[in-house]
């Protein structure tokens, strides 16, 4: 079992409480960034698989999958973070969050690793354009590998759009 599994375990417990999950981040790349989410959003993570493409989708939105009975639409982070597109790799996969009451699969270059952040080593989200920050950025987090972490808000990320 690898420590992003070890470390997902949590989720599937029905009495752990929040405070066990309280700044806990699931670190993963997109493009040459590192970014993260909150580990309570995250339900699952799973290889890439057939992906049935839908006629009028958003851009970003390759599909939908059909994961145990469950259709869970399925968004590129590279094209919904404004990355290019590239052909998948063998470490490429898809994370299963909650939004609300949806599942949405969001596909990642690779899954880095299940991380604790001392909310004190978060930085606001630098300002862009005329001082306007992004409102699914939660701010931006010094690793280990001194390579900041921008960490996303799962809700805002995928607020506002339809994706099923």
């Amino acid at each position: 079992m690898t420590q992003v599994e070890e470390r997902l375990t949590v989720l599937e417990q029905p009495e752990e409480t929040n405070d066990e999950m309280e700044n806990m981040y699931l670190c993963f790349t997109v493009g040459n960034e590192n970014y993260g989410v909150e580990i309570r959003h995250v339900l699952q993570i799973i290889g890439m698989q057939e992906i049935t493409v839908m006629p009028e989708m958003p851009h970003e939105m390759k599909g939908f999958i059909n994961l145990r009975g469950s259709i869970i639409p399925v968004v590129s982070m590279r094209v919904r973070l404004g990355r290019g597109e590239c052909d998948y790799t063998e470490r490429t996969c898809i994370v299963i969050v909650k939004v609300g009451e949806k599942q949405i699969g969001m596909i990642v270059d690779s899954i880095q690793e299940a991380v604790t952040i001392d909310p004190e080593l978060i930085s606001p989200p630098p300002s862009v354009g005329g001082g306007k920050v992004s409102s699914y950025l939660k701010g931006v987090a010094k690793q280990l590998n001194d390579r900041p972490t921008i960490l996303l808000l799962v809700q805002e990320l995928f607020c506002g759009r339809s994706y099923g």
